[in-house]
């Protein structure tokens, strides 16, 4: 699996949760959870997200250490969205 095809996987991993869980609920994703969703390597993981996080990005967010969510960029996209 190419990185920007991980990328994509982060998007719509953190998506369905998105949209499954409710608002008052948590919608973040542990980073193994995540990684054991996409049935990628922790480093292939790690190279993808560090592609979303360039300084002014806002596609993710990290509610807290260890945790990732969709940020606000990601989120316009997500809402309405059938995945």
């Amino acid at each position: 699996m190419h990185v920007d095809e991980v990328v994509e996987g982060v998007y719509q991993r953190l998506c369905i949760r998105y949209q499954d869980t409710p608002a008052e609920d948590d919608r973040s994703m542990s980073l193994t959870e995540l990684r054991l969703a996409l049935g990628v390597t922790e480093a292939l993981l790690n190279e993808a997200l560090w592609l979303l996080t360039f300084p002014g990005d806002k596609r993710l967010t990290y509610p807290t250490p260890g945790r990732v969510a969709l940020g606000p960029d990601w989120r316009g996209r997500c809402e309405g969205q059938e995945l």
